[in-house]
């Protein structure tokens, strides 16, 4: 009776296709999600509702051999606790296929060992954070430029190209952060080392949640510094900036690209900064004739037509396409038959991909699939292009 059992179970599991990994039916694929829809980084919500527009107009054309694409997301407050506690609602509970975007580098790396122990596949992480790629177990593919690569980047452009000879960093006490002041530490280094008389002048951090930031303004001007890079949050930023106005402070100010915020961009006292940024860019960001093809288009069909209410908000938008181009590129190329394994195998061959928001993206050498930055500038007409493509 046990042997019948046993040939009577395994008959209807190969009868299902060798049971397919959760979240996949002949209907649809359950993606999951996380982000900050409230609390001090709300604004990077817009990556969550952007992937959600990008999976509607996917689904619009056919889906993705013959499957509808659902999202599944929770908001986690930007607190790595409740990001834990959602990803495990997400894996235990709702059974989903994979992860993509999840916005965040301590509510990441939180996140991580669950993911992990699950062998969920997890596409595009909205963090700049390089523990994500080295320590991907195969399961982790990022696109977001690392903080550390643009720290080295915008240095090298500070001193090699704006004649900084005085660098100081204003960075979140965490593993952004820091990945920051290792990449402002080590291109200082190499720079030295090539003969350029430059110095970093102060290391000024500041915790989650801080709003008075008072003494690190005046830290930072008392280093002397001509460059401030900034790896914060915007709220942080925005009143960081307030601070040196009233300390009639003016560095060249050099923000990450997790500040390219509506709100920090129309503060005055950000006149002259220079973002960073790793995405193709609209006209809508950057004035009309300068837009890229791919993300005027990108931008008008699928974030006017399918999410307005973040149309003004065109790079956390777009960003959160990006970050979901790669799934689905990987989606398409798995074939109809869907499991995790197939569409990490997919993935993997992933090799100069150019048609997307990215400027290069490959998997081929490895899980970090993205390693450039553009640099743009504040003016009164708006955000403009200051260098073309920066790589390592």
């Amino acid at each position: 009776m046990k042997r019948l059992l046993a040939l009577v179970t395994l008959g209807a599991v190969l009868a299902f296709g060798h049971a397919q990994d959760p979240g996949v039916t002949d209907t649809q694929v359950l993606i999951g999600n996380w982000g900050p829809q409230s609390g001090p980084a709300a604004a990077w919500g817009t990556v969550g509702t952007a992937v959600d527009a990008y999976f509607q107009y996917i689904n619009d054309q056919g889906g993705i051999h013959g499957r509808q694409l659902v999202l599944a997301t929770r908001d986690d407050g930007y607190d790595p606790a409740r990001t834990v506690a959602a990803v495990r609602e997400l894996i235990d509970r709702e059974g989903v296929f994979a992860f993509v975007a999840g916005v965040g580098t301590a509510n990441g790396l939180a996140a991580m060992p669950l993911i992990q122990r699950a062998g969920v596949p997890w596409i595009g992480p909205a963090t700049g954070s390089e523990e994500f790629a080295e320590n991907s177990n195969g399961l982790i593919f990022a696109t977001f430029t690392d903080y550390e690569v643009e720290a080295i980047l915008m240095t090298r452009h500070a001193v090699t190209e704006l004649g900084s000879k005085n660098i100081a960093i204003f960075y979140q006490n965490d593993g952004y952060g820091q990945a920051g002041l290792r990449g402002l530490e080590a291109e200082i280094e190499r720079l030295r080392a090539e003969g350029h008389d430059v110095t970093v002048g102060d290391r000024v951090s500041y915790e989650r949640g801080t709003t008075n930031l008072g003494v690190q303004a005046l830290r930072l001007r008392g280093a002397g510094a001509d460059s401030v890079l900034m790896f914060s949050d915007p709220t942080a930023a925005a009143n960081l900036v307030n601070e040196f106005q009233r300390l009639d402070y003016k560095p060249q100010m050099l923000a990450t690209v997790t500040l390219l915020d509506p709100s920090l961009l129309s503060n005055p006292g950000m006149q002259g900064a220079l973002f960073s940024v790793f995405l193709r860019l609209p006209s809508v960001i950057v004035g009309e004739g300068n837009g890229d093809p791919i993300a005027d288009a990108l931008y008008r069909d699928v974030i006017v037509a399918y999410a307005p209410q973040i149309a003004a908000d065109p790079f956390r938008a777009l960003a959160g396409i990006a970050f979901a181009e790669p799934l689905v590129l990987a989606l398409e190329a798995a074939g109809p038959d869907l499991t995790r394994a197939g569409l990490v195998a997919a993935l993997e061959q992933i090799d100069g991909y150019q048609d997307g928001l990215y400027h290069n993206l490959s998997f081929a050498n490895g899980y970090k699939g993205n390693n450039s930055v553009m640099l743009l500038q504040v003016t009164p007409q708006g955000l403009r292009p200051v260098s073309g493509w920066l790589e390592l």
